[in-house]
């Protein structure tokens, strides 16, 4: 970060093995080891790029797993059986280098187990690659939106988890780790599960660190439809209470089993916040809620995530709780008084 400049300008221009004390040096340009994170529980120990290249089977289409912000993900199964992740960066040159410095950056520093692990790096004849441990799950997003009978196989109390996991993840960006990250890009895909169904927040590339005594960064309008904090459309600054807006959208998914924009649903139901919002100052917040968990035993807990959600979603940035507050608040699911969460 350049101190005193502008807090959204990342320095990352030297990723060499000084880097990081007891990273792998390159000693041959032809069989470059990949770059790993020594001071992490690393599922592999030493990796060159030509077996990772042989793990993607030369990242043959068949291996896309995912689309990152500025590139594809892809499956890599090492040869002792060992599955990774490999991002493989592509696009504009500047803001692909700009991701991976960002990516590079936010998680080297960021070590949480509801944080996708990233096991190291390559930097190597154009190529901008990330290696992640493996998410045997997939996305959020998949299991909601995309996979036949998925929403059926995400009973509340799963989903419940999810957004628990996640909430922590978060919660650890925004207050524990130093310098503080906000990450930008807080969406149902940006959540991966793994295969115990645990949350592991994903995706940096858009992140920024904030500095001390600084409440946020200056930047481009970037994020995902739906998930865009209204804030952000009148002013070029990201904030950690942006995330929390996002995040509640995220859990309104949970709750809902709907997307966050949706042009084949009706005028009125397209936008998940508005309709949402709408419902409920109709007093007919009951109907939000996802068929498939109605009339289950856990409707009251679903109205305490409601509550929690619809305060995330407040259209003053001000008004919106803290992650940590989103935090306490779902770690007492069940067992608090939903008036003491209501909006006012």
């Amino acid at each position: 970060i350049i101190p005193g400049g502008d807090t959204d300008k990342i320095e990352l221009d030297t990723l060499s093995c000084n880097s990081y004390s007891g990273v792998h040096p390159q000693t041959d340009k032809d069989a470059s080891l990949v770059m790993l994170f020594p001071n992490k529980t690393n599922e592999v120990k030493d990796l060159t790029i030509f077996e990772l290249l042989k793990a993607t089977d030369n990242f043959n289409q068949e291996n896309i797993i995912g689309c990152g912000g500025f590139g594809l993900v892809y499956k890599a199964i090492l040869a002792d059986g060992t599955k990774l992740a490999v991002k493989k960066l592509s696009g504009d040159f500047g803001l692909m280098e700009r991701e991976f410095k960002a990516e590079v950056e936010a998680l080297s520093t960021a070590q949480h187990e509801n944080l996708v692990s990233l096991q190291g790096y390559c930097v190597h004849e154009g190529f901008r690659l990330l290696i992640y441990s493996y998410m045997e799950n997939g996305s959020l997003d998949y299991w909601l939106h995309e996979k036949e009978n998925g929403p059926s196989q995400l009973d509340w109390q799963t989903r419940l988890k999810i957004a628990r996991g996640a909430s922590n993840g978060l919660a650890y960006m925004h207050q524990i780790c130093e310098p503080h990250i906000v990450h930008r890009d807080i969406k149902s895909s940006n959540i991966l599960l793994d295969d115990k169904f645990e949350a592991h927040v994903a995706d940096f590339g858009l992140s920024r660190l904030i500095l001390p005594y600084h409440t946020h960064v200056t930047t481009e309008l970037v994020g995902t439809l739906g998930y865009i904090p209204p804030e952000y459309g009148q002013a070029w600054v990201a904030t950690l209470r942006g995330d929390v807006y996002s995040f509640g959208v995220v859990m309104l998914e949970l709750l809902t089993g709907k997307r966050p924009v949706d042009m084949s649903r009706p005028k009125t139901s397209r936008e998940l916040v508005s309709w949402v919002q709408r419902l409920r100052s109709e007093g007919k917040q009951d109907e939000v809620f996802d068929p498939l968990l109605k009339g289950k035993g856990s409707d009251e807990e679903m109205l305490q995530v409601l509550d929690v959600a619809c305060l995330c979603i407040n259209q003053n940035p001000f008004k919106r709780p803290t992650i940590q507050e989103v935090v306490e608040w779902l770690k007492g699911v069940g067992t608090i008084n939903r008036n003491q969460n209501k909006d006012s």
